[in-house]
């Protein structure tokens, strides 16, 4: 109590001026519409500035929410597309048969780090071994081919793109299926190359190239790009395509990974062949 009187004392003449300050204000305040609405004014607006930013962050975590669960239904669509199945007899196709077999799946995964002006560019996902991603898996993006898995850690991998030196990627031209494989020369991230096309199949500016198949990491029909330019020189045999690519690789964000379920019987057939080439 003695010490409660003692600090009322030392701060006695601080105590009553904010005592009248609160007064004289809480009267002007009062008897001014003005002011009062200034006042409220003012504290609506700070209430409201906390309201927005807790808003705003809420918002971002149910977007990212809501974009998972996005990417999980369009990797489950393209689960169910015709090329990720394959045709147990003859061309008959039954979505809900028994003449289907799954042939891919698709892990739908997020770049978190990448490059596209280097002569070998790189992306790193966040999925790894725990999701089920494997070294030598196909990536693609919404608007077509991305590269290949080529290192995998528990969450994260690493995905060679196609804009880089030993990219070679199987691709056929869609209108007649004439097929070759697609390199970069490291020059434009926009356009890749086709060499040692023969002269006489019937080629034209804007004909689309798509994924041929066949291989182990892409469906066939997953669009790559289309012809932007014929390189011809005389007196050799074939010419060059340079292809305008669809992707544009600087600013790829949700890819999917490829998982072909059929892989391990293809290699295990085909294996002893490929050893004698």
């Amino acid at each position: 109590m003695r010490n409660l009187i003692q600090f009322l004392k030392k701060f006695r003449d601080f105590l009553i001026f904010f005592i009248l300050q609160v007064f004289v204000l809480t009267l002007f305040f009062n008897s001014k519409d003005y002011h009062r609405s200034k006042m409220t004014n003012t504290s609506s607006s700070i209430i409201g500035w906390f309201v927005e930013k807790k808003y705003n962050i809420d918002k971002h975590f149910s977007l990212s929410d809501a974009n998972e669960k996005l990417l999980n239904a369009n990797a489950k669509l393209k689960a169910q597309q015709p090329e990720s199945f394959y045709l147990l007899q003859g061309d008959i196709y039954y979505v809900n048969g028994t003449l289907k077999k799954e042939q891919f799946q698709y892990v739908p995964a997020t770049v978190i780090n990448s490059s596209s002006n280097k002569r070998n560019n790189y992306f790193t996902l966040n999925k790894g071994s725990a999701q089920g991603v494997e070294v030598g898996m196909g990536v693609i993006s919404d608007d077509g081919v991305i590269g290949i898995i080529t290192d995998v850690s528990h969450h994260y991998s690493i995905v060679m793109t196609v804009l880089t030196e030993k990219s070679s990627t199987n691709v056929k031209l869609l209108k007649n299926n004439e097929y070759w494989f697609l390199t970069w020369d490291g020059l434009d991230s926009d356009f890749a190359q086709i060499d040692d096309v023969k002269r006489d199949i019937p080629i034209e500016i804007g004909d689309d190239v798509v994924t041929r198949g066949g291989g182990t990491q892409f469906p066939e029909g997953i669009p790559v790009g289309t012809i932007d330019e014929i390189i011809s020189k005389d007196g050799e045999q074939t010419m060059g395509l340079n292809i305008k690519l669809n992707v544009n690789y600087n600013a790829v964000y949700h890819v999917y990974v490829i998982k072909n379920m059929m892989k391990d019987e293809q290699l295990n057939l085909e294996s002893p062949y490929l050893e004698d080439e």
